[in-house]
């Protein structure tokens, strides 16, 4: 009487255990073969509309090529800089411009050779300005380019522009 209950729960086991594996030698989940991570600079942007992660590595590029700069690069002790509200220029009202202010100043802090102040503070050596704008481009067969522009510039205690750094985003989407 056993054998009778145990062959049908041994073929049930193996038809569901056979259902679960994949259907050829490589793994896959759904419809997929694999899973890998691109790194963004070789990601290819099928949507214009600016994710905070790629917009915060956008912010962190262009912070660390403003450290390069002899200003910093050549300072006898870390310059004291105030860094003021990012402006948000571009046509993106939900834009996380907080974010991207507190990834701008932990780069800043991290390196060692800047010292970050806050903006009421009296006595700093640049004042570092940044803005985000974006410009959207349509053509005639539905494709839109959205272009976002990052400029960072540091004016020094008397308002004068030291220099300035700027740096273009590309998202392109086709309909």
């Amino acid at each position: 009487m056993k054998k009778h209950f145990i062959v049908p729960f041994v073929l049930m086991t193996a038809f569901v255990t056979a259902g679960c594996m994949p259907s050829n030698s490589s793994s896959s989940f759904g419809r997929f073969t694999s899973i890998s991570i691109v790194d963004s600079s070789e990601r290819i942007k099928l949507d214009t509309k600016i994710s905070l992660s790629d917009i915060i590595a956008f912010a962190e590029n262009m912070t660390n090529q403003m450290l390069q700069s002899p200003i910093f690069t050549t300072a006898k002790k870390p310059p004291r800089v105030i860094v003021t509200a990012i402006r948000n220029n571009t046509h993106d009202e939900n834009l996380r411009v907080s974010d991207i202010y507190d990834r701008i100043s932990s780069v800043l802090v991290k390196s060692g050779k800047v010292r970050v102040l806050d903006e009421s503070a009296l006595n700093f050596n640049y004042v570092m300005h940044v803005e985000l704008t974006d410009v959207v481009t349509r053509s005639s067969d539905g494709q839109k380019l959205v272009e976002y522009t990052m400029k960072i510039k540091l004016y020094d205690l008397y308002g004068e522009l030291k220099d300035q750094w700027a740096d273009d985003l590309s998202l392109f989407k086709n309909r």
